[in-house]
């Protein structure tokens, strides 16, 4: 930008100091005169030495003057002496002046000068500040090319605006980093082009970013650019503003969807919705509209009411209404009207209009939405002549009738129901089913299926939340399938005591042929496990360096028996040997819980020091770790909390050993499935009366109502198929409750953990 101009103008460059004649100053005249007439004096003198002379020599000295020659001598000697001096002595006092004016001049001119640049460079810098200032204020970028049209300079608002840093467009053409987003804009790009090749402006060019990589690609930009030329005429390059309109476009796009959309929504509604003027003109109508009214969307539009709908007085009283609407600015609610479809077919409409203003128009219109309902009120008709009959009939019936029209509203309840529900037939009429009867809501689904299936659907034992107590019930839905009617039937019996009795029954066979399923299975486990334990451990023996036999057939083969094991040793070979064996043996383990499932076992029982067979478990534990299990021990903290009084506990320590190696594996693995961040188990004893207590605690997910309940069931398991057989706690409470006369229980709340309690007997004579 221009520097503004100066408050006041800049002093003028300092003039010539006035000179006496010949540029001498007045001073140095003076000097010149009095030097010439000395000079003059002299010569002469010099010239006519004794007329002069004498004339001096009586006028100042009289009768004693001295010797008129030796005087003129003294006289001619000293003339010699003083012109060349005083010649000098001028020439230098006018060189010294003359420098001395000069350098007054320069200085002069070399302080104005400086000022000038002052100035100019404080309207520089006010120029600057005040285009940063505009730059910085505007919402727009600026930008700059050269001359082979490839950017050179991008504001600060390019990123703040784009997100795009500025090293990633600098160097390129505007053609290497985007492309028009449209065929408008494509037309529009090919002009662009053009204009820049002939070095024109160039206004509201629109393209869209694609820089491969960035995060903002595809962002849409509208630039605009004037070409900059030098003193000469010759083309520098462009320089313009830019602005990112991506919003814009994306609402405007986002508009345009919304549009379509909304016009696709009103189109799939089966209802009649419209919006007309004052003067009836139809500004919007859906497909049913036009459909009831024997036209197209597009005839309609802009179209009289009166003009298509020719059954005058239903067009009277409609518009009649809609002026109503319009004149009030207060919403109408039509329970029933009557509406003359094309066909001749009357419906009767539920009809509501809205006032709305038009901006197109600028004045208030009218929205109306129209539901036909023919075919409700006929079915509420026929239903109600059908309440005094079905009164009588559902009223004997132990089960909860609930009947129902197709859109759910109850329109019969028996005793049973208004029982289940606590209301009565009359205050639930026209209700909702689903807000009486909260329970059932999920069925509504059923009931439509069921009307248009024709045929019952049957959801047999939906659990049901009464009052805190969990139910079983069986709920059928049977479409009512007389003439003239809609709806269907909801039927609920309470199984909740037939449950029970199956899921005992089932439970009790299942603990009766868990005893021959494990005696069958016994067989045939133990012989390939016999042979796996045997291979693994003759395996070892074969291979151990210490045996003569093995180190006489490797010195026969040339294998040297050290380097050997030292290589099965580094690759772990001997570490997967033991892990077969001990797999086997847990198998074995196995085995041997479910025959001491199916059987009282032959097990010793003696006195045990608990805290020791405690620490023997928490030693097994440790070494435990398990890949795809996904938990080891190591990383879980083990509080110790002990009963100092509790030192002995008659009881099969191998099995309660066993216990308790389950209970501490159950709570890893579950800990270690859902990620407890600082996994704690702690093991507790306390003496009771009568009872040595066991408890192992977790800080664990804990476990809701339904898995309490079926904890400890054979077979029932939380984990993936194959990651248990869920027999651990089963066999657990077995040995605990059958063996050992004991009591194993646990306690648990969602994300709370879980704490399972086994209580020994501390008496013999408790002993089974």
């Amino acid at each position: 930008m221009p520097a503004p101009p100066p408050s006041s103008p800049p002093p003028s460059p300092p003039s010539s100091s006035p000179l006496q004649p010949h540029g001498w100053p007045r001073p140095l005249y003076r000097w010149g005169l009095a030097l010439a007439a000395v000079i003059g004096a002299t010569t002469v003198t010099l010239l006519d030495p004794f007329s002069y002379h004498e004339l001096l020599l009586d006028r100042w000295f009289g009768p004693a003057s001295p010797d008129l020659h030796g005087f003129t001598a003294l006289l001619r000697h000293a003339v010699w002496l003083l012109v060349p001096l005083g010649m000098v002595t001028v020439v230098a006092l006018s060189w010294s002046w003359l420098l001395q004016r000069q350098v007054t001049q320069r200085t002069r001119q070399l302080q104005w000068e400086l000022n000038e640049r002052r100035q100019i460079e404080m309207a520089l810098r006010e120029s600057e500040a005040r285009f940063r200032d505009v730059t910085e204020a505007t919402s727009d970028w600026i930008w700059e090319m050269n001359e082979q049209l490839r950017f050179t300079y991008l504001s600060e608002r390019f990123y703040a605006l784009t997100g795009i840093a500025p090293h990633q467009v600098i160097g390129q053409a505007p053609w290497e980093i985007g492309s028009a987003h449209s065929v408008a804009d494509q037309e529009h790009g090919s002009q662009a082009w053009k204009v820049l090749e002939q070095r024109r402006p160039f206004r509201d060019f629109v393209y869209q970013t694609r820089l491969n990589g960035n995060q903002h690609e595809g962002r849409y930009l509208k630039v605009s650019g004037k070409p900059i030329h030098d003193v000469q005429g010759r083309f520098l390059g462009y320089r313009g503003t830019g602005a990112d309109i991506t919003d814009q476009i994306r609402a405007e796009t986002a508009l345009q969807n919304s549009e379509l959309r909304l016009r696709r929504i009103i189109d799939l509604v089966p209802h009649m919705i419209f919006a007309k003027d004052r003067q009836g003109h139809f500004l919007l109508a859906n497909r049913a509209t036009a459909t009831a009214l024997g036209a197209t969307v597009d005839e309609l539009i802009q179209r009289s009411h009166a003009a298509i709908h020719r059954v005058d007085e239903e067009t009277d009283r409609m518009l009649a209404d809609d002026r109503e609407v319009i004149d009030s600015g207060v919403p109408k609610f039509i329970a029933e009207e009557t509406f003359t479809d094309h066909t001749g077919r009357a419906r009767i409409m539920q009809t509501l209009k809205i006032p709305f203003v038009e901006p197109d128009l600028n004045e208030t219109a009218v929205l109306g939405v129209a539901i036909d309902i023919t075919e409700q009120k006929h079915a509420k008709e026929e239903v109600a002549r059908m309440r005094l009959y079905l009164r009588n009939i559902i009223d004997s019936m132990p089960s909860v009738l609930i009947g129902v029209d197709p859109w759910g509203y109850i329109t019969v309840l028996n005793q049973a129901a208004e029982q289940a529900g606590g209301i009565s037939w009359e205050a639930a009429q026209g209700r909702f089913f689903g807000d009486v009867f909260p329970q059932l809501e999920r069925q509504f689904e059923q009931v439509r299926q069921a009307i248009r299936l024709g045929r019952p659907i049957k959801t047999p034992r939906m659990t049901l939340d009464l009052q805190g107590e969990l139910h079983y019930a069986d709920v059928m839905v049977y479409p009512l399938m007389a003439d003239n009617a809609s709806g269907a039937v909801i039927r609920m019996d309470d199984v909740t005591a037939r449950v029970r009795i199956e899921t005992t029954m089932v439970q009790t066979e299942k603990m009766l042929s868990v005893g021959g399923l494990a005696a069958g299975m016994a067989h045939e486990i133990n012989n390939p496990l016999g042979a796996i334990l045997q291979g693994s451990q003759n395996i070892l023996r074969r291979i151990a360096p210490d045996r003569p036999q093995n180190r006489a057939v490797a010195d026969a083969i040339g294998i040297d028996l050290d380097r050997l094991n030292l290589y099965l040793e580094q690759r772990q070979i001997l570490r997967f040997l033991e892990g077969i064996r001990e797999a086997g043996a847990r198998a074995a383990k196995i085995v041997a819980d479910m025959l001491s499932f199916s059987r009282r076992s032959e097990s010793s029982f003696a006195l045990g020091p608990l805290e020791e067979m405690l620490e023997t478990v928490l030693r097994l534990a440790a070494s435990d770790y398990d890949l795809k299990k996904k938990y080891d021990f190591k990383r879980i903290a083990i509080e110790r909390d002990y009963d100092p009084h509790l030192r002995l506990v008659y009881c099969d320590k191998t099995e309660i050993e066993q216990v308790i190696l389950n209970l501490l594996k159950n709570a890893a693995q579950a800990m270690a499935e859902e990620g407890t961040p600082a996994p704690v188990i702690t093991l507790r004893t306390r003496r009771e009366t009568d009872y040595a207590l066991i408890e192992v605690i977790d800080n664990g997910p804990g476990m809701d109502e339904k898995t309490l309940k079926r904890i400890f069931e054979p077979f029932f398991t939380t984990k993936e198929v194959g990651a248990g057989t869920g027999l651990g706690l089963s066999v657990s409470y077995f040995i605990v409750t059958e063996q050992h006369n004991g009591r194993l229980s646990v306690l648990s709340k969602p994300g709370q953990g879980a704490r399972f309690s086994i209580r020994l007997p501390l008496s013999r004579e408790a002993l089974p």
